[in-house]
Formats: C-alpha cells, structure tokens, sequence
C-alpha cells in the first residue's frame, strides 16, 4: 500500500466522524432545551364543551367545581333539579412560565362558562288530552291543583260515587332545556286558570204566557239542554219572574262522577193490533187491556261539574214478564163527514191574537189574519149546529164534531153551509170576513171541550 492512500482513507473516516458528532449534538441541544421548557412551564388543560374550546384551566377538578356551582345556582334560580346537559372533555396542555393560565374561578371566567354550559331543568307538567296546559317546580304542586279541582265534589259524593276527570288528564315529567323553561306556576294561580269557565252560563227570565218548549224554541236550543241547566225543575210548571239557566258551565278540567245503582222497574207491555171491519179506518179499541211486568235495572247515573249528565242502563233483566195489550184497528171504511179527531187548520194566515188574557177579558180562540174573500174549511167533519149571525161574532158557523168538541168561525163575510148539514173535514163553510165586534177581516177559531173553550193551539195539527 501507497503512503497516499493511507492519507486519504483518514480524510474520509475523519469527515464522518464530524457528521456523528454533529447529530449527537444538535440530540444534545434538543433535550436539554425540552427539559429546561418542562422544568420552566406549567402543566394544564383546555376545556372544550361540546367539542368547542372555551379557555385552559389548571386542573380537571377546578372546572368540575365550577360547572357543579353554576348548576346550583340555577336549582336555586328556578326552585327544581337541573342538569348540565352539555359534553365536557379535557386537552392536556403546557404553558410556558411567562404565560398566564386562566383562573377558572374569577368571574369572568364564571360568567363565560355560564353563558357556554347547557343546563337541563325538570319540571312538571298537568297534561289534558295529550297537551300541556300548566307547569311547576315539583309533582306535588300539580297533584294539589288536581286535588283541588276535584274537592268540592268529593266532600259532598254520596257512597259509592266515582269521581274522575272528565279528559284524559295525567302528570307528567318533562326535562327541557333552560332556554326553554316555559312559566313556572304556583298551584293557586294554575287551579284560578283552570277553572275560567269557557262556556259563560246565560239566564233567562221566564214572562207572562211563557212555556219551557216556546223558550227553547225561540231561543234556539233544546228542551233537554234547559233541564240539565237546571237540576229538579218541573219542565210542565215555571212561573213568571222565575230564572233559568240556559246553559251548564265548562272549564279546562272537568270532573265527571259516576253512581252504579240497581232497582226494580216496571217492564212495559207491548201492544199488538187486531183488524177488524167492526169498526171504521183510523179507530181502534182496546180488546184486551195489558199489563206491565217487572224487571231489575242495573243503572249508571253521571253527573259533570255537579249538573246532570245522562243516565246509562247498564243491564235490565226480567223478572215477572208483562201481558200484551190487544188493539182492535177498524177496516171499515168511514163516511166522509165523521170526526177524526184531530183539528186542521181551518185558514192559511199569521196569527194576530193568541188564546188567553186580552185588553182585560180572555179571549177564548186566536185570531188568524187574512184577506176578505178567502176559504175558511171546516177543521174537522161533524154537523153545522148554527149557522147565522150572533152578536159579537158576526157571521158565525158552528159544528158539532159528535166527539165532545165544537169549533166556531166567526167574523164571516158569507157563509157556505146550513144549519144540520154534515160537512166533512177540509171542506169551506165560510169566507173570511170583518162582520160582528172586528177591526179588520179576519177569522176567530174556537176550539170547545164539552162546551170549555180551551187553546186551539194545543189541538190544531
């Protein structure tokens, strides 16, 4: 070997040996520089609420402490349980000695992390057929609002009643967000708002000549609605100046009782019918009188908000069974003129002048207006008994329906029929007149029972 290659072989080991050299080195530097910044910086950590970063605290429990006193605060505020709803997680991280870490227990601190943190609140809610209609701090509150809707009805049920709600009303448990929270209430204020009645009970007055039908009638409701309104009264006697309700109330809530009760009943006969030609179409008599039976009624009475409701049969069961009655029904056909019965009206026309009390006397019939000339038909078949003037009545007509009743027309202005004819029902016997005591033409209709006027109103079909 050449004296030069063995220098050149020591210039190359020499130039790797300085690149080792240098490597360790620049480890060297590195490590001491990472141990003096860990010797010289604080361990921390950044808190992110739900994955979004809201500052560096020195320790995970600091932040527990002040998110558990920031959901105190708010159970204080709002007088029930509150959770925090939002995600917390923590980022291990180092601050350099020069830097400041946050004071996670300063108030601004409290105040960001307030206005960062979701809060959940539990509440309680008295829900009506699937809605909500009034929320409070606890269970018990909403319980004592019900109680109380229900109290005056329980003191006074009588054994054996069941009182429930009317809706479907139940409590239930809501969680809800506190940017949510609807209005918390008290108990009396919910039970004052509930019970805003939403149907208004209307009275009514009853007047001279007033009928609990014509009332119902004119005001556009029914009969059954007035004697629900009014419990106990008799439907057949109402006296002038007397009240009425017109309506039951309603609220929110309504309270239903119910009572079970079983008696004994009379089982109603049923009435089978007989043809014969012994007797004219449209009459019967009765062959065979029947005879109620008895049965044992199982019933369910239901009353709301104290009114009368309904009464349901549950169940009825026979216990000595009735006899039927037996009804002839006549085949034979009837002549013309004989009385049904029934009184049609003898002339087209307004009423002017009811039955009853008039100008200090009783005016026995009605007056029905109409124009002079025009058909007045006889309300019945029967014989004309008079036909001719009297007195006050002018011209008059009257028949003889054979049954126990008469009728008058009177104020003609020409009489169609004589005396002992047969007229048949529908068929004219006058024109409309002012003859006799009138201040216009129209036609006085009496209806007479064994010789008694009495309201032709109550017979006219």
């Amino acid at each position: 070997m050449q004296k030069s290659d063995i220098v050149k072989m020591d210039g190359t080991d020499m130039k790797k040996i300085d690149k080792k050299i240098l490597m360790i080195l620049m480890v060297v530097i590195t490590t001491v520089t990472v141990v003096v910044m860990l010797v010289r910086s604080t361990k921390a950590y950044e808190v992110f609420l739900d994955d979004r970063s809201i500052g560096i605290v020195d320790s995970q429990s600091t932040f527990t402490e002040l998110v558990e006193n920031i959901r105190k605060q708010a159970e204080s505020r709002y007088g029930t349980e509150v959770f925090v709803a939002s995600k917390i997680d923590y980022k291990e991280v180092y601050l350099p000695d020069s830097g400041r870490i946050i004071n996670a227990a300063s108030g601004e601190s409290i105040s960001q992390v307030a206005d960062s943190v979701l809060l959940e609140v539990k509440i309680y809610a008295i829900n009506v057929d699937g809605e909500d209609i009034a929320y409070f701090r606890d269970r018990a509150s909403a319980e004592q609002v019900l109680e109380q809707i229900k109290a005056p009805y329980v003191q006074d049920a009588e054994n054996g009643v069941v009182t429930t709600f009317v809706e479907a009303v139940c409590i239930k448990e809501r969680i809800v967000p506190s940017s949510e929270l609807p209005e918390l209430q008290d108990p009396e204020e919910a039970y004052s708002d509930i019970m805003q009645e939403n149907e208004t009970i209307k009275k009514y007055v009853v007047q001279k000549g007033d009928t609990v039908s014509e009332i119902a009638e004119r005001l556009g409701i029914r009969v059954k609605d007035i004697e629900k309104a009014n419990p106990g009264l008799n439907i057949h006697r109402i006296s002038i100046g007397q009240e009425l309700n017109l309506s039951v109330p309603r609220y929110r809530i309504n309270v239903m009782q119910t009572k079970t009760t079983v008696y004994e009943d009379a089982a109603p006969y049923r009435v089978e019918y007989e043809e014969t030609d012994e007797l004219y179409k449209g009459e019967t008599k009765v062959k065979v009188r029947g005879e109620e039976g008895k049965k044992l009624v199982k019933a369910c009475y239901i009353s709301i908000n104290g009114y009368p409701e309904e009464t349901r049969i549950l169940d009825d069961t026979i216990l000595e069974e009735p006899k039927p009655e037996i009804v002839l029904k006549g085949t034979k056909e009837r002549p013309r003129t004989m009385a049904y019965g029934v009184f049609y009206w003898p002339s087209r026309g307004r009423i002017t002048s009811r039955y009853g009390p008039r100008w200090g006397e009783r005016h026995s019939g009605i007056d029905i207006a109409a124009s002079k000339g025009s058909a007045i038909k006889a309300a019945d078949g029967g014989v004309v008994k008079f036909a001719g003037w009297n007195g006050n009545y002018g011209k008059l007509v009257i028949i003889d329906h054979e049954n126990g009743y008469t009728t008058y027309y009177g104020h003609c202005n020409t009489i169609k029929v004589k005396t002992g004819q047969r007229v048949a029902r529908g068929e004219v016997i006058a024109t409309v007149g002012e003859t006799g005591r009138a201040t216009g033409p129209h036609l006085h209709f009496e209806v007479r029972k064994n010789g008694v006027p009495v309201n032709p109103l109550n017979y006219i079909k």
